[in-house]
């Protein structure tokens, strides 16, 4: 028997595997979904990563500098990026609402801190 790549012939070998043609759309969808999350799930680990890996230059110079607020604000970020990145991997309850705090409180640290080293006179910093 020759497969074809069309409708017709792509039917008939599931009807003739026992499997109901809704089944087969099911495991179809059902892999189709699994890789964009997979995809998705990557793209936010890479830019956890990314994130980390500046926050801790960072870090490291503002600590060298002996600036132990930007700092410390360099070191919640790189914090709040480590744990989104294996969070996200994981299957927890309000996974979203909790990576997405962690990722504002990451990026808001991020920011707060250049936000003070630009401009080190302010009575916040």
């Amino acid at each position: 028997m020759s497969l074809t790549f069309n409708g017709d012939g792509i039917r008939d070998v599931i009807l003739s595997q026992g499997k109901p043609a809704t089944e087969s759309a099911a495991y179809f969808w059902e892999n189709i979904t699994k890789g964009v999350q997979d995809s998705t799930k990557g793209a936010l680990v890479a830019d956890s990563g990314k994130r980390a890996a500046t926050g801790t230059f960072k870090a490291s110079k503002d600590f060298a500098k002996g600036d132990p607020i930007c700092g410390t604000l360099c070191s919640i970020s790189v914090g709040c990026e480590a744990i989104s990145s294996v969070l996200v991997w994981c299957p927890i309850p309000g996974k979203v609402i909790t990576i997405s705090a962690l990722k504002a409180t990451s990026i808001g640290c991020q920011r707060f801190r250049d936000l003070c080293a630009a401009d080190p006179s302010s009575p916040v910093c």
